[in-house]
């Protein structure tokens, strides 16, 4: 969530965009668990739900969904990704046997009568685990904010960029219903790109419920946190200037927000077999005091981690956050957070974006077992800070890392791709230049991040891995097909993905079902999906229009001639 240009926080969309009366009725809900929702939707909810099923049989997708899991599923692929004494290595046709949620056996093709599914030109995967996400916000923000001027743009005038924020308050403000909508949307497309377990960071308690009720009904893994303070609460303490007492006023409806997200959290914690993991998040670090992170911490300890932001020193100087971390506490993000005890080990911590650190002071403090970094190559929007994520100086640096979708791109295999292209032309450029050693990235680095970085982070050792006891979390992938691939199998299919997008991937399952077959969602009816979305996001865009949002931007930027 990296956002600097400050803009008025907009009018919530309320009963004039919706037609909510305020009437409401209890429903168990198109995604599982009650809540309320309009009078007159009840009914509906639950004839949707008999429509989704009904269009899975027809699709052919049903039975798959119910087949017998003590019965072995032999998945024949033409090259499987296992994990063999501590490393990836690729296998030419081989097939891996399912039972139940786990792998049983990884070994070359053989003439089983087992129930046998043909991978045929197919790369077989780990499931590929999202180390930061903010998952509503995605498909609401998409398209209008790739134009933005990243303000690290040297030499080049500011000007004011399109506010994604604006849409994250609109989608706390929205119904349970169509709040759900967006969720599904968004997680229906991250599985449809492979991903099938998220680090989540929502933007607010009411979007964690909403994403904990669509991933539990999807069948995802997901480690779910509500950001605090939430969106309802955080752009006045963010933007507050030099206001610093904003801040120190802010404290006790924070705590009662740790709270609040606290005790929610224990009500899901290892839900479906341990699929749900909770976790706490600091919406960004400039809006939090020793108190609170104290508070934050302590409650991280008792769940599965700390999930945070670290963009302190996003843009050019002066940098708000950076400055008022240095007025309040005389210290940089990173050297504060480790004052504050955050990187002792006691929790694990998961860290986004890393924008304008200090390589040769901060990187040694995050060079331990138990920080992840999240590399986000499209976290502002593709192609806004193309090569500015430092992900060559992380991995010189031994730190552990993973990928992250963050906000606008739910396409996973498209941020593998971006981060290998993005890493290379910084390691390229900055490498004679460099005061930390750098590693230039392949795609073998991005799949490794993509599944062991991040199952490392996470503490499995069932994750991220094809291998006998892990468990079946798998994604398959077309590599010989057009567009990726030349008609054959190829000699080398990692290097087939970065020709791939996520309409390649075919098949995707969490502990052992299936939620993609044969390049189509089994666990939602996606027509219907995208058409009720598609309004809920133009009612948002709307109220963002009439906000003053969409300014007008320029085609180019000019980036003038270095001074002589």
């Amino acid at each position: 969530m990296v956002e600097l240009e400050s803009h008025a926080t907009p009018k919530g969309l309320g009963c004039d965009a919706c037609g909510y009366d305020g009437a409401v009725a209890e429903d168990s809900g198109l995604f599982g668990g009650k809540r309320s929702v309009p009078k007159g939707q009840a009914a509906g909810l639950a004839e949707r739900v008999r429509h989704d099923s009904a269009s899975a049989q027809q699709r052919g997708l049903g039975p798959d969904g119910q087949r017998d899991q003590n019965r072995p599923l032999v998945l024949a692929a033409s090259w499987v990704l296992a994990h063999q004494q501590g490393e990836l290595v690729l296998l030419r046709d081989h097939e891996v046997v399912v039972r139940g949620d786990r792998i049983e056996a990884v070994r070359p093709w053989t003439g089983t009568t087992d129930e046998r599914i043909d991978l045929q030109g197919q790369l077989l995967v780990p499931g590929l685990i999202s180390m930061h996400s903010h998952v509503a916000g995605g498909a609401a923000t998409r398209g209008y904010v790739e134009g933005n001027l990243t303000p690290m743009s040297k030499g080049a005038i500011l000007r004011q960029g399109r506010q994604f924020l604006n849409a994250m308050v609109l989608l706390e403000d929205l119904p349970d219903e169509d709040l759900d909508t967006m969720t599904a949307l968004n997680l229906a497309e991250i599985l449809r790109g492979g991903c099938t377990t998220q680090v989540e960071m929502s933007k607010g308690l009411r979007s964690m419920q909403s994403y904990v009720r669509v991933a539990r009904q999807f069948g995802i893994r997901g480690y779910p946190s509500g950001a605090v303070p939430g969106m309802r609460r955080i752009l006045p303490i963010w933007k507050r200037g030099d206001d610093d007492q904003k801040l120190f006023n802010s404290v006790p409806e924070t705590l009662a927000e740790i709270q609040e997200n606290l005790a929610y959290a224990r009500t899901i914690n290892g839900v479906d077999d341990g699929r749900i993991l909770p976790m706490m998040a600091p919406a960004t670090n400039a809006v939090h005091t020793p108190e609170t992170f104290a508070a934050m911490k302590a409650a991280a300890e008792e769940l599965h981690g700390l999930h945070i932001h670290l963009q302190a020193g996003y843009g050019r100087a002066p940098q708000p956050d950076k400055a008022a971390m240095n007025r309040l506490w005389g210290q940089d993000e990173i050297p504060w957070l480790h004052s504050l005890g955050l990187f002792d080990g006691s929790v694990r911590v998961f860290g986004a974006h890393l924008l304008g650190i200090d390589f040769e002071r901060d990187l040694p403090l995050l060079a331990n077992p138990s920080f992840t970094f999240a590399n986000c190559p499209s976290g502002t929007g593709a192609g806004v800070t193309p090569a500015q994520w430092p992900w060559p100086e992380v991995l010189g640096a031994g730190v552990n890392s993973g990928i992250g979708l963050d906000t606008h791109s739910n396409d996973y295999i498209e941020n593998l791709k971006m981060a290998v292209i993005y890493g290379r032309i910084r390691a390229d450029f900055l490498g004679d230049s460099t005061p930390v050693p750098m590693v230039r990235p392949s795609i073998w680095t991005a799949v490794e991040a993509a599944t062991l970085g991040g199952a490392r982070g996470l503490g499995r050792e069932d994750l991220g891995r094809i291998a006998v006891g892990a468990k079946a979390d798998l994604t398959s992938i077309d590599v010989s097909g057009l567009l990726v691939g030349v008609g054959t199998v190829p000699r080398e299919p990692l290097n087939h993905l970065m020709y791939a997008n996520g309409l390649s991937v075919k098949n995707v399952m969490t502990d052992g079902h299936w939620q993609v077959r044969n390049g189509a969602l089994a666990v939602v009816d996606e027509a219907r999906l995208v058409r009720e979305a598609g309004k809920v996001v133009q009612r948002i865009w709307d109220q963002m229009a009439a906000d003053g949002v969409f300014v007008e931007e320029p085609r180019s930027d000019l980036i003038p001639a270095a001074a002589s």
